[in-house]
């Protein structure tokens, strides 16, 4: 049985201990923090096989050049003389193109619909006790321009075999009774589902505990220590770790631990927010508000979180709080719901998701060494595609042929 040591504790670490424990490894997870807090718990919880235009992309270097220098923008680029953070910008723009797009597209959509599948199966088995809703993604619009780009993602997802219904404002409001009226219309994309993190996490927690699975709190790691080409210890604050096998989920941290190891991977902090509230008015859909890149999750009894915001480069802590006085009232433009929030500062949760270059996530082994696995910049789609992750490492460390080809996720691209 071989000893496998996960570093991260996000839904990524734990889906690649739960996948690992089933193939009989024997799996300690270590995080730097006490596996309560991180983009797995904050997200939206939307799984989302409609995303199948990557992060890199026209449309969102258009986006960033555009607010450039605005403070309450959606989406805001972080510039300083770091070489990192200038690689990342070199290497985004050089690949968010037309071409890339298409490229993308199909590994995407086999990615996150797969990755959906092994959700299906994990709740059905009845492994993991976790609410799963299946009412597909709202994607809503107020201005005409908005809603032309909709109207281009939705023939790509079309053409990509996904069903996608347009739907004018009479539909919205038979699916939606209290959005306002000032939506101009969305589409309807059958292929998505969501859940509530929180749960998924809490109970991915405590099942892979009765599995025996050893979690390890406050262990941020100082050095891994390598003999030839294998790595065999990692030194931390509190203790250290011998294994056979390493696996690096350490979201946007991971960059950091392979720069010990001289890998580079092209990942920068993507900053997000988000907040739960009950609304006075119910909302039925999950729902993405396009003009202004707003996340809506329904979380069950009468909960909502509204999620937004991507400052790409953002490793602060600081709340953006022109960022977050958007958010709250960007939900007024489209629910009758403005009035009844009033968000504290401390219930602002704050994340920051491991964006790749190229909006294609990393998985597979670290080229220099043999025993040394990476799963992290997947972006906004953590959540989305988790499971998958956590299964095709599962497949490399055990030396089984993987079930998707690894080529667009490779190390050192």
């Amino acid at each position: 049985m071989s000893k496998v040591v996960v570093v991260g504790g996000g839904v990524i670490g734990l889906f690649s201990a739960w996948f690992l424990a089933k193939k009989g490894a024997e799996v300690t997870v270590i995080d730097k923090g006490d596996f309560s807090d991180g983009c797995s718990y904050g997200n939206a919880g939307l799984i989302v096989p409609s995303h199948v235009v990557p992060l890199a992309s026209p449309g969102m270097l258009k986006k960033g050049v555009k607010n450039l220098f605005n403070s309450s923008s959606a989406v805001g680029f972080r510039f300083a003389p770091e070489k990192d953070l200038i690689r990342w910008y070199l290497k985004f723009v050089s690949v968010a193109n037309e071409r890339h797009v298409r490229n993308s597209i199909h590994i995407l959509k086999e990615l996150s619909l797969f990755s959906k599948d092994l959700f299906s199966e994990i709740k059905t088995s009845g492994e993991l006790d976790f609410p799963l809703w299946k009412n597909g993604l709202l994607m809503l619009y107020q201005s005409e321009g908005t809603g032309a780009d909709l109207q281009e993602e939705a023939k790509i997802a079309r053409d990509a075999g996904l069903k996608v219904d347009e739907l004018s404002l009479a539909d919205i409001l038979q699916l939606e009774p209290d959005a306002k009226p000032n939506v101009a219309g969305g589409f309807l994309y059958h292929s998505d589902n969501h859940l509530n993190p929180n749960v998924l996490m809490n109970v991915l927690k405590h099942t892979l505990q009765e599995k025996g699975i050893v979690f390890k709190p406050n262990c941020e790691v100082k050095k891994i220590q390598i003999e030839s080409n294998k790595a065999v210890r990692i030194e931390t604050e509190n203790e250290d770790f011998d294994f056979d096998e390493l696996v690096i989920a350490a979201g946007m941290w991971s960059r950091e631990l392979l720069n010990q190891l001289h890998t580079k991977i092209d990942v920068q902090p993507g900053k997000g927010y988000s907040f739960v509230v009950n609304p006075s008015s119910p909302i039925h859909y999950p729902a993405l508000l396009s003009d202004v890149n707003l996340a809506v999750t329904p979380l069950g009894n009468g909960a909502v979180r509204f999620g937004g915001g991507m400052e790409v480069g953002h490793k602060d802590y600081k709340i953006n709080k022109r960022r977050v006085e958007k958010i709250i009232k960007s939900v007024g433009e489209f629910y009758p719901s403005e009035k009844q929030i009033e968000i504290k500062e401390k219930q602002i949760w704050q994340g920051h998701r491991p964006c790749s270059f190229d909006g294609l996530p990393y998985i597979g082994r670290v080229p220099k060494f043999q025993n040394i696995y990476v799963g992290t910049g997947h972006s906004m789609m953590g959540v989305t595609l988790g499971p998958v992750t956590g299964l095709l490492l599962s497949e490399l460390i055990s030396g089984e042929r993987t079930s998707l080809d690894l080529k667009a996720f490779r190390i050192g691209r």
